[in-house]
């Protein structure tokens, strides 16, 4: 797009375009991780040749990684780029030997190999998760090699290699075949070379080597010598030498008061009458026709982060029209997952809904059948095929109790449930009472989309997840009916809620009605108020804020202007629900963070929302507000799909010492990051100030901020910390809400046994919010005793690894604080006996049962000679009841075929007594189909074939009698003689003859 960049005319805008024009191999030092991110997004469209980007430094699998990468480029490449940090160079360097190459068709020893990569590190285990692990799975061999990003899977057909996959570690599936791989395996350090050591090992050619920005590097320098005291004539002499070797060059920025002015469009419109513009954006037809009669002003379909001058050129981007940041979409193959809270582990209590709650004890092969197993009372044991696994649920219930649990053959837990139907009866018909008075109350039909709506949507910046996609057109069908709008959109920190609150806002505003948002806490509403400004600035729309910083004559002009309509969206704290708030047309209400606004502020939000359309956006929503939602009384949409690139935070537990806080601000420091530390005490926080002052180094900046501060200072230190001024910030619980900084990636809390499970998970979401590794440290009292509440939480904790886990915590919620308390005492007895999980699941048939809406599933018998079953051999047994369960939940031949396709691509050659369960699964889905209730084999070859008399096609079977392909056997059942799965095709040639 740009050619021929001067080096003595370089602005950091330029920079990208600058890089992509050179030949051969380029080593450009960056002076922030900033410009390396930056620059990355932008060559990556415009270059040919290789691109890597080395910012940081997470881990020290990480740095090997980078490391083998960067000596892999050196030694193949011709053309490439590497934009890199000043720390990466400073480090020690190896060259490795011990190179693995595997190509298909490849000869392989996986004994052989399995004693190389065990020399050299690896742990064996099961399913693998991280580098240095691997995994031998009959005829395939998984391997996280240290100098991959994603781990690899080898399937060899007896000693050839037959596929080469990379494949996602979350969900164990392949993402990419390939026809070749190499791959280090090793940690070598035998000798080590500093950078330019290894430049001229590896690289004899002409290599372009810039530094930018002298007198930043140069700062960077003291700053990491400040840590390495150790070895600071070492890193002074390496520095010295890269100085000699590189060319340096210093990036110049659009002058800030220049900037300013191009946020009126006039000045651009009248500069572009004799001067040449080019404006890069992604909103090329709005541009288009602003400038239409301007043949000065180019406008380029391209979004980039900064203007600049190009020779007599002006360049200007959304920074310096709209003064936004550019976040540009990076995309990558990997998904993340969270764990899930129900999966039955072995000895967990568990409830089958016919026998009561018992102890599973894992998979039995009887008769070539896999059973579960469940302990009841006493000796009694109870063998459940794995077709009935939709009989069984986690047991659920208070926290502490243990369950009743019966013997087999008695009438115990039949007549307790006889007798807790009934209550179950009459809480069905209060729920259908309130869904049908929900139902009636008639609201605003708002608008089908508008082509301003569609524009709007055009500009988000990234690509939505599937699920974000179907909460917004849920909400969007919500609001287009006449029925008011209760729904709850429940998603992670970050995961694109307040995406669908703008959409939703857009639609309501266009359609000339207001909207009301309202937030817990000053920040989060002031967070609010700056992202919807920014989101919005394009559209003659009247965004408002009112919080605690507005004086009383402000907020008396707020809502003056907000009873005359002069307001289309108000945004603030529960103030807004005030008696003197006065709407002239209110549409619609959002409310973010339910569960932290008081008794008081939910009864006043209850009197205004009655007829309007109401959306509430939660991370982690109450037990009372989820149950709600699952019953039907309120709508739920949950976005599960963490954003592109995002990495699941490491919890971990440390001791309350000195040395640990430093170690780990430290190494947060050292990769540019910044770091939270909370502590929610405000009578102490003064003191705790100056314990970390005197614990860490005089050189990190620390500050502040709790509830009791006035709201502009709190305001103030934010921006601060936000803009990297400060390097930690002590804080309350205050920042639970409504603080989004990319740049801090560590978070400390102390004081865990005074905060809510909830209430962490809501504080651990303020870090990892960009694409940097994030770290979640609590902090453990060795010589405290906690209670059994407390222990119980941290259990929770360390089960909800990765991202996404939101919802599942808020089951596991109720596991701890007991589920009898959301319902009442009505259902007390119900949920005890039961389990949540069971009682859910019995309630929602009732209120199907009374609405005349309830189907049972009619389970389809199908008894084979040969059934089918997953062997010990092939699958091992924590991973086989997933698979079970996943199995179980089959309902189409296109469902089968994936399952079957993933277990293939997991566990290599699927052996007869699987693919036999999947020729009867499939079996089962078409006997369904046409309405066969039944197959029997008799004798091998023979099958007795059951049918319901309402569903099956009578004509078909007659014909087929009449053909001599059957013969009939009782009323409602024929005798079959072929293959069985000849049968349907039969069946269908009749129906098609017919035709």
């Amino acid at each position: 797009m740009f050619k021929e960049i001067e080096l003595k005319n370089l602005y950091r805008g330029s920079v990208p375009f600058f890089l992509s024009q050179l030949k051969g191999g380029t080593i450009f030092l960056c002076s922030s991780n900033k410009d390396i991110n930056d620059y990355y997004n932008t060559i990556i469209d415009w270059y040919h040749g290789k691109i890597l980007k080395i910012d940081d430094i997470e881990n020290e699998n990480d740095e090997y990684r980078k490391k083998y990468n960067f000596l892999e480029l050196l030694k193949k490449e011709e053309n490439y780029i590497v934009l890199v940090s000043l720390k990466f160079l400073l480090s020690n360097f190896f060259l490795s030997e011990e190179l693995i190459s595997l190509k298909i068709g490849d000869n392989i020893n996986f004994k052989m190999l399995e004693t190389k990569l065990i020399e050299n590190g690896y742990k064996k285990t099961y399913l693998i998760e991280k580098p240095l692990e691997y995994s031998i799975r009959g005829d395939i061999l998984d391997i996280y090699s240290l100098s991959k990003e994603d781990p690899i899977r080898i399937e060899s057909f007896g000693d050839e290699i037959d596929r080469l996959t990379y494949f996602d570690t979350n969900t164990q599936k392949s993402i990419d075949n390939v026809d070749s791989i190499d791959m280090y395996i090793d940690k070598n350090k035998e000798k080590e070379y500093n950078f330019l050591e290894i430049l001229e090992q590896l690289n004899n050619k002409k290599i372009n080597f810039y530094l930018e920005n002298l007198e930043i590097l140069d700062y960077k320098l003291e700053n990491f010598i400040l840590k390495n005291r150790d070895k600071e004539m070492y890193y002074r002499k390496i520095y010295e030498k890269i100085l000699e070797k590189s060319e340096k060059i210093k990036s110049k920025r659009l002058d800030i008061d220049d900037i300013k002015e191009y946020n009126n469009i006039d000045k651009i419109k009248q500069e572009g009458k004799n001067n040449k513009i080019i404006i890069l954006s992604n909103e090329k037809k709005r541009y288009d026709d602003i400038f239409k009669n301007y043949k000065n002003i180019v406008i380029k379909d391209y979004p980039h982060f900064e203007g600049f001058y190009y020779r007599d050129t002006l360049v200007l981007t959304d920074r310096e029209i709209k003064g936004i940041r550019v976040k540009k979409e990076i995309k990558i193959k990997k998904s993340l997952k969270y764990d899930n809270i129900n999966q039955i582990r072995e000895n967990d209590f568990i409830i089958h809904e016919n026998y009561g709650v018992g102890k599973y004890l894992g998979i039995e092969i009887i008769k070539g059948k896999d059973y579960l197993m469940i302990q009841y009372a006493g000796e009694d044991k109870l063998y459940v095929p794995i077709e009935n696994l939709n009989k069984i649920e986690k047991y659920i219930s208070e926290l502490g109790k243990t369950p009743e649990i019966y013997n087999l053959g008695r009438k115990g837990f039949k007549r307790k449930r006889l007798k807790l139907e009934e209550e179950i009866k009459k809480f069905a018909k209060e729920i259908i009472n309130i869904q049908a008075k929900r139902k009636t109350a008639l609201g605003y039909a708002f608008s089908k989309d508008t082509v301003w709506q569609e524009e709007f949507e055009e500009l988000f910046p990234y690509t939505e997840t599937k699920d974000q996609l179907e909460a917004i057109n849920m909400t969007k069908k919500d609001m287009e009916s006449t029925l008011v709008m209760d729904r709850v959109i429940c998603g992670d920190v970050g995961f694109g809620k307040t995406e669908v609150a703008m959409r939703a806002t857009f639609k309501c505003v266009t359609d000339e009605k207001q909207v009301l948002i309202l937030a817990p806490t000053t920040v989060l509403a002031e967070q609010h108020y700056e992202r919807f400004k920014e989101r919005f600035y394009n559209y003659p729309i009247n965004i408002s804020l009112m919080s605690r910083v507005k004086t009383k004559k402000e907020q008396q002009e707020i809502l003056k202007k907000i009873y005359i309509k002069g307001v289309d969206v108000i945004i603030g704290t529960h103030r807004l629900l005030s008696a003197d708030v006065k709407f002239n047309d209110l549409g619609l209400i959002i409310v973010d963070e339910e569960q932290k606004f008081g008794v008081k502020a939910k009864e006043k939000l209850k009197l205004i929302k009655e007829n309007t359309d109401i959306l509430t956006l939660t991370a982690t929503p109450i037990p009372r507000t989820l149950n709600l939602s699952l019953l039907g009384i309120r709508d739920i949409s949950i976005i599960k799909t963490p954003p592109v690139n995002r990495k699941p935070i490491q919890n971990m537990f440390i001791d309350k010492n000195k040395k640990n806080i430093k170690e780990i601000v430290l190494k947060e420091i050292s990769r540019e990051g910044q770091v939270f530390y909370v502590y929610n005490s405000i009578n102490k926080m003064n003191y705790k100030l100056e314990e970390l002052k005197n614990i860490l180094p005089d050189f990190i900046k620390i500050k502040s901020i709790h509830g009791k501060m006035q709201p502009e200072q709190i305001k103030n230190i934010i921006h601060d910390f936000e803009s990297g001024d400060i390097d930690v910030l002590l804080t309350t619980t205050i920042i639970e809400n409504g603080i989004d900084i990319e740049n801090a990636n560590t978070i400390i809390i102390e004081g865990i046994e005074k905060l809510g499970l909830s209430q962490i998970y809501q504080l651990r979401g303020r870090v990892g919010r960009g694409n940097r590794q994030a770290y979640c440290y609590l902090i453990e009292d060795k010589e405290k005793k906690y209670n059994k509440k407390t222990l119980l939480r941290k259990e929770s904790i360390e089960k909800i690894k990765g991202v996404g886990g939101g919802f599942e915590l808020s089951l596991e919620d109720m596991n701890i604080r007991g589920a009898g308390e959301i319902l009442g005492e009505k259902q007390h007895g119900a949920i005890e006996s039961f389990g949540f999980n069971l009682y859910l699941k019995l309630l929602n048939e009732e209120i199907s049962n009374l609405k005349g809406n309830y189907e049972e599933n009619q389970e389809i018998i199908v008894d084979f000679k040969e059934t089918g079953f997953i062997p010990k051999t092939y699958i091992k047994e924590y991973e086989k009841i997933n698979i079970y369960k996943r199995i179980s939940k089959i309902k189409t031949l296109t469902d089968s075929k994936e399952v079957l396709n993933e277990i293939r691509d997991r566990f290599g050659v699927v052996p007869a007594p699987v693919i036999k369960l999947f020729e009867n699964i499939n079996i089962k889905i078409r006997a369904k189909k046409i309405g066969i209730i039944e197959i029997k084999e008799e004798k091998k070859g023979i099958y007795v074939i059951k049918f319901d008399n309402k569903k099956i096609n009578f004509n078909n079977i007659l014909s087929m009698i009449k053909a001599g392909k059957c013969e009939l056997y009782g009323n409602d059942s024929i005798k079959y003689s072929k293959n069985i799965r000849e049968f349907f095709k039969e069946y269908e040639e009749e129906k098609i003859e017919r035709i």
